[in-house]
């Protein structure tokens, strides 16, 4: 990734602006790339809970997500995958599903891996640089409200947070 600003992303039908943004923590600074004048709202529509037509669902867990749903009681996941390094777990499914997922909703909401609570985006990291991709077969694009630079800068945080590099 070298600097893009203004780049346009083009998907199947969708052609998106990306801007960069920077953070600065104690460990450094970072910069990050992201997709702008986009409306998003979650629609609790449970479809990232799931396998898709177009893709199979895969939550990779973090060392941070293990911990996160031990320390909750749960352990009914797999650990021990080898090369998708940070990652060190996969969220077991049943059925095409997450395991957690119920009626209700996710039994394990507050306790969910990074991945589920960054979806429908997800962070390609390049040493200090970022970039926020984004699944456009989301119910929830053109809903909710417009997400700006802050918005994206959250989802870095978080990511920066759970790998420890914050």
């Amino acid at each position: 990734m070298g600097k893009k600003k203004g780049v346009m992303k083009e998907g199947d039908d969708i052609v998106v602006p990306y801007a960069w943004g920077k953070i600065s923590t104690p460990s450094g600074e970072y910069e990050f790339y992201y997709p702008k004048g986009i409306w998003w709202g979650c629609k609790r529509c449970g479809a990232c809970c799931r396998d898709a037509s177009h893709r199979p669902r895969r939550v990779l867990l973090l060392p941070s997500d293990v911990a996160r749903l031990e320390k909750a009681g749960e352990k009914d996941f797999k650990l021990d995958i080898k090369g998708e390094e940070p990652f060190v777990g996969e969220m077991k499914k049943a059925g095409g599903a997450c395991i957690y997922l119920t009626k209700e909703g996710c039994k394990v909401y507050p306790h969910r891996a990074l991945l589920c609570r960054t979806y429908p985006f997800w962070i390609e990291r390049d040493g200090r640089s970022f970039e926020i991709m984004f699944d456009r077969r989301c119910i929830g694009f053109g809903h909710g409200g417009e997400l700006r630079e802050d918005f994206f800068r959250d989802l870095v945080l978080q990511a920066l947070e759970q790998r420890g590099d914050a």
